[in-house]
């Protein structure tokens, strides 16, 4: 459609610009660097698999993107997800060290999952069926991380924060899981973030 390659359009002359700027070193030793590939350790506890790209358009600005899978399959529950995510960070504090570097961020997100679910459910007999929900949740607020660099390529970004999610489309009426709980597929409320992200630079 014209409006996405109005939007393709507007990433390309983003990046070559960002090109122009200064240097952005991952340490004082190291060449010049301006992108960071992540995968999400905290996320393995939620069976999720997700990748993320960092790209600095200024020294102390980054634009990160983040796309995953959530896939479970057991006796009693089978999930699969998508989710995806955008971050503009803001690095208020670095040091850059011959061999490490250290940078404090905060970073506005907007993140947005979908969830296919199918989950064992008893009746007053005993007996089970499976019941099948597709649902969408979107959700938005501020992180504020500790991104450290060291030999030369390798990074690690701990972050916190929390936010709001919405969730559409769940039928709380059916009660096929719980959703009253942070970490439920059907919440909606105020919810915490926690990450651990391991990567490298190039």
């Amino acid at each position: 459609t014209f409006t996405m390659k109005k939007i393709l359009v507007s990433l390309f002359i983003l990046f070559a610009a960002s090109a122009l700027q200064a240097q952005v070193l991952a340490t004082a030793n190291s060449p010049e660097y301006k992108n960071v590939l992540k995968m999400s350790a905290s996320l393995f506890v939620r069976s999720t698999f997700q990748l993320g790209f960092e790209h600095f358009i200024k020294p102390n600005t980054s634009f990160y993107l983040a796309g995953g899978l959530t896939f479970k399959d057991s006796d009693y529950e089978k999930v699969w997800g998508v989710r995806g995510e955008a971050q503009m960070r803001f690095h208020v504090y670095t040091v850059i060290n011959p061999r490490s570097s250290s940078r404090l961020y905060f970073a506005p997100y907007l993140a947005d999952q979908s969830f296919d679910i199918e989950e064992q459910v008893y009746d007053n007999n005993g007996q089970y069926s499976w019941q099948t929900d597709s649902f969408n949740a979107f959700s938005g607020g501020m992180l504020f991380g500790w991104s450290y660099s060291f030999a030369n390529r390798i990074n690690l970004d701990i972050y916190t924060g929390g936010g709001i999610r919405k969730t559409f489309g769940y039928d709380p009426e059916e009660n096929y899981y719980y959703d009253d709980g942070v970490f439920d597929y059907g919440y909606s409320g105020i919810v915490p973030r926690l990450g651990v992200d391991i990567g490298f630079w190039f």
